[in-house]
């Protein structure tokens, strides 16, 4: 019901499994809006972090719309965010969605595209692996650094699916994981070479490949426009609470633009 309430609201055929992770995982949760035996009118889908937390597919169905609906759902996301350690709440924002927020308190951080493409060739010099269980720590760490945020909860669901690794002086310097949920490639690296490399490896092939990458990383947006890649969508980065350090440089990937 979930899901045909979303659809009905705009998203497309692989919002199921992208709300898989917070139905599933002790960390999630999808909020919903209904009266009384009737169908669901709205939901919104949250994943915590601890100090911080993601709010995510958040629709109203067309009938139910201007009702204020979509600022309860909202509000309801952040309390429970909140209520569980959540000092900032974050999201990406549609055109549509964006005033809501904004009416809210939330504050812009710049953009972020979703690219479809086939990559060409990376940086040359950098050697890459098959990530491992053992990689798990120093991915955590290159993570938080790009971050800002302790994301273990969705690391460890990750684990090394289709994962790849780059070591550069002894150490892991960024790692490439599928994600389990709907499309797309999560990639963070310590410099834009690895980043950049990494990309191209995860993304070459014959077929169209999706990566979505903050609009501040430059060395990434160029990459996508060298390959050919096009543009599919774009969403705003929105932030309620305090900044979060963070360093869109060193994310070449997203998880989605559900929840980063």
């Amino acid at each position: 019901m979930v899901v045909d309430a979303l659809s009905r609201s705009g998203f497309g055929p692989t919002v199921r499994p992208l709300i898989l992770f917070p139905a599933e995982s002790e960390a999630g949760v999808v909020l919903v809006a209904r009266r009384e035996r009737q169908a669901i009118l709205g939901s919104a889908s949250c994943v915590s972090f601890g100090a911080t937390g993601w709010i995510g597919a958040l629709a109203v169905a067309p009938e139910a719309r201007r009702r204020g609906l979509g600022a309860a759902l909202t509000r309801a996301a952040i309390a429970w965010l909140q209520e569980r350690g959540a000092s900032t709440v974050l999201l990406y924002a549609t055109e549509m969605g964006r005033p809501v927020y904004e009416r809210l308190g939330f504050e812009s951080e710049g953009t972020a595209t979703a690219w479809r493409g086939s990559a060409g060739a990376g940086p040359r010099g950098i050697a890459l692996r098959t990530l491992r269980d053992e990689d798990a720590q120093a991915m955590r760490e290159v993570d938080e650094t790009a971050t800002g945020e302790r994301r273990e909860a969705v690391l460890g669901e990750l684990g090394t699916f289709a994962g790849m690794a780059a070591d550069r002086d002894g150490a892991l310097a960024g790692w490439a994981v599928g994600s389990r949920w709907g499309v797309g490639v999560s990639i963070a690296a310590r410099d834009a070479d690895t980043g950049v490399a990494l990309m191209a490896a995860a993304t070459r092939g014959s077929q169209t490949s999706v990566l979505i990458v903050p609009d501040a990383n430059a060395a990434a947006t160029e990459a996508l426009r060298r390959w050919d890649f096009q543009v599919a969508n774009r969403a705003e980065r929105m932030r309620f609470g305090p900044a979060v350090t963070w360093h869109p440089e060193r994310q070449f990937g997203l998880f989605n633009l559900f929840w980063g």
